[in-house]
């Protein structure tokens, strides 16, 4: 092990302070450089945003493409026509009643359908939102399918059980009063002579 001297001369405290500042700057240079990956990420966001700008400029030439398929639309436009969202309105689920919520939920799986034969019209990260729900539907279908497969199955379990104490409750009774023969008269001539 190495001692340390009681006394330092000058230059060996000059020496031990330069070496101190060294160290400092050196830990700062790191944390200014790691600050700024982490608050100022220029280039990761100037990358980001580029790749983005990019996505949004071919989404737009998508849109447009559709725009000028559709003249019609261009035309209703420079119109001035103001249509209602109101008259367009369709019913929810949460509206709907029970009859008409299958209705409902084939509607949307034939909007759906209507929606894949033009797929070509729309972008591809609408039509990948699209099979995402049409996918989710499905499931949910399914869902209630198992659930109402379910329901069923414990319906007849319990009207199997209800039956099944029924006849176990009419044979106890019927066994008991054959015990008893409370329903018969008493025949006392036959006691008399038994007993």
């Amino acid at each position: 092990m190495k001692s340390r001297p009681d006394f330092y001369t000058r230059v060996e405290i000059d020496q031990i302070v330069e070496e101190i500042y060294r160290t400092l700057e050196a830990a700062e240079e790191r944390l200014d450089r790691r600050c700024d990956d982490i608050y100022f990420p220029w280039g990761i966001t100037i990358s980001s945003l580029t790749s983005q700008t990019e996505a949004l400029q071919r989404e737009i030439v998508v849109i447009q493409r559709y725009i000028a398929r559709r003249p019609e639309a261009l035309a209703s436009i420079d119109k001035r026509i103001n249509i209602s969202t109101d008259s367009h309105r369709r019913t929810s689920i949460d509206e709907a009643t029970p009859t008409n919520r299958g209705e409902l939920v084939t509607k949307v799986k034939s909007d759906i359908s209507d929606t894949n034969n033009h797929r070509e019209e729309i972008s591809a990260d609408t039509y990948a939102t699209l099979v995402i729900h049409q996918f989710k539907l499905e499931c949910l279908g399914d869902r209630l399918q198992k659930i109402e497969d379910t329901t069923a199955t414990m319906k007849e379990k319990w009207r199997r059980g209800d039956e099944a104490m029924r006849d176990f409750t009419d044979l106890l009774v019927t066994d008991s009063t054959k015990d008893t023969k409370v329903n018969q008269p008493v025949d006392y001539v036959t006691l008399d002579e038994n007993v």
